[in-house]
């Protein structure tokens, strides 16, 4: 069976979202981001490692965590669905926000990008500009594009541990403006 991800390229990261966690992210999250990621290399640390990148991710709500969890179970080799069901997570989230800050339930049928255009003005500027970045650096990517860049495949498993920290920051910034994202984040409606 062929692997996603080269043993060589396991501990890669993207210069531009290595930027992004600079930007997104604690020191101290960093680091443990970058441990997570050396220990998921190492046969004897794996399983710890994908036990504590699921605690750390969490239970809730349902699905998509629940796919995401299922998939680093398959770290450090494949990645894509990982990333992708993390992205879809955060897709939802916008939903959330972009249907209660427009008043527009039709925003739930809407694209990230869509919703996000909308959202201008109506969210932090730095959520704002964090969530575009996500957008066009991972999320995008992970639905669209199979061309892997200068490297044999698109995503490595470092660059899921760090997309599992964006996704709860963004969590907590989302649920910090909107009690729609909340509630889906409590599993208390459904999506």
């Amino acid at each position: 069976m062929r692997k996603t991800c080269d043993k060589s390229e396991y501990l890669e990261i993207n210069p531009e979202i290595f930027a992004l966690a600079e930007k997104m992210l604690s020191e101290e999250e960093i680091r443990k981001a970058e441990e997570i990621a050396v220990n998921l290399v190492k046969k004897s640390t794996r399983i710890g490692a994908q036990n504590s990148l699921k605690e750390i991710l969490g239970y809730r709500p349902k699905r998509p965590i629940y796919y995401a969890n299922h998939e680093i179970g398959h770290l450090p080799r494949w990645t894509r669905y990982a990333i992708e069901n993390l992205g879809h997570f955060v897709d939802i989230l916008v939903k959330c926000v972009a249907s209660e800050k427009l008043a527009n339930p039709k925003c739930n049928e809407y694209s990230f990008g869509a919703n996000l255009v909308k959202l201008k003005n109506k969210i932090p500027d730095d959520l704002y500009n964090e969530l575009d970045k996500f957008n066009r650096l991972i999320y995008r990517p992970a639905k669209h594009d199979f061309k892997p860049i200068n490297r044999s495949h698109r995503f490595t498993s470092k660059e899921v541990v760090f997309k599992v920290f964006f996704t709860l920051k963004f969590k907590e910034k989302m649920i910090a403006i909107s009690q729609e994202a909340k509630d889906y984040c409590e599993d208390k409606t459904p999506y």
